[in-house]
């Protein structure tokens, strides 16, 4: 069994979209704005059920989403997903944390809120990673592709591991 993980590094097709994404990545010095947590199969190009926080759909929702190579990279862990999606399903409709986002991301206090979460935020909890609320895409993308120790093989969106 595994876990993927698939972190956005698309632009979005609003202007606030734009903005949003294009803020998060400034502030966080990478270049994903947001992660999901796959539950079932992931195939790029094809929608998979999604789990995670979405200040767009107000909080911690699960979701298909159509997961183009253009807007996505994939990676897999070699672990069982059924502990790590069921956390996120026992948070279903929990609000997005936008004061945590800012506090922890933004000015580094650490905040968490154990009734709101952040994308990145809950996506790290669910895999037992510690202080999950300092956890940026960006930062969750580095720490799992480390664990990994693969590097994406030129023209692949998915990072495999043996």
């Amino acid at each position: 069994m595994t876990v993927t993980l698939a972190f956005y590094k698309g632009r979005g097709n609003t202007a606030f979209q734009r903005f949003q994404n294009g803020l998060i990545r400034s502030v966080t010095g990478g270049i994903y704005s947001h992660v999901e947590l796959i539950s079932g199969a992931a195939l790029p190009g094809h929608c998979s059920m999604c789990l995670s926080a979405s200040g767009r759909d107000g909080g911690v929702r699960q979701k298909r989403i159509l997961l183009t190579a253009e807007s996505w990279d994939l990676v897999l862990l070699p672990m069982d997903a059924e502990a790590p999606c069921q956390f996120i399903r026992d948070h279903l409709g929990a609000r997005y944390d936008y004061a945590g986002l800012m506090l922890s991301q933004v000015l580094a206090f650490g905040r968490h809120n154990p009734d709101q979460w952040f994308c990145s935020e809950i996506c790290a909890a669910a895999l037992g990673l510690p202080s999950p609320q300092r956890v940026s895409p960006q930062f969750l993308f580095d720490v799992v592709t480390w664990v990994n120790r693969k590097v994406p093989a030129l023209g692949s969106d998915c990072v495999r591991s043996t």
